[in-house]
């Protein structure tokens, strides 16, 4: 989902700020968009996030069982599991940099059931192979988006 946020300041003020650090201008590519997205949503040209949160989204994708991944499928809820035991390289990015991480299954084809830092925001249990129907009806779609 793209959106635009309407510039309130300057953006050449914001551009200054963000060019003047120790780097080539431009060189952190996303990451220098992002920045200046985040300044002008808080208004500010020395934005603080006060609570960040990292967020993962697992889920499976029909297309894999055609083999189009160098892992298969079941290394999905393998990660998921250890992203929950706080294995996995992103615990410890959060950790290191103080984010609150947050794990949402997002339609991994396996059942967690209730689990303590996992949100179930699953609509199915994966996809269905794009390169055969529809990775998913129209209302499916629809539904995840809701659940964000």
């Amino acid at each position: 989902m793209q959106f635009s946020v309407p510039p309130t300041l300057p953006l050449p003020a914001l551009q200054a700020r963000i060019d003047g650090k120790t780097k080539p201008p431009g060189s952190l590519g996303q990451l220098e968009r992002l920045a200046l997205q985040i300044g002008q949503v808080l208004q500010s040209l020395t934005p603080a996030l006060d609570r960040p949160h990292v967020l993962v989204f697992a889920g499976d994708h029909g297309a894999a069982r055609a083999g189009v991944s160098a892992y298969p499928q079941d290394v999905t809820w393998q990660m998921v599991e250890n992203f929950l035991a706080g294995g996995a390289a992103i615990n410890v990015f959060a950790r290191q940099n103080g984010l609150q991480l947050q794990i949402i299954d997002a339609g991994v084809a396996h059942d967690f059931g209730a689990r303590n830092g996992l949100v179930d925001a699953k609509i199915g249990f994966g996809t269905h192979n794009y390169l055969e129907r529809a990775a998913m009806s129209a209302d499916d779609c629809a539904a995840a988006l809701a659940r964000g």
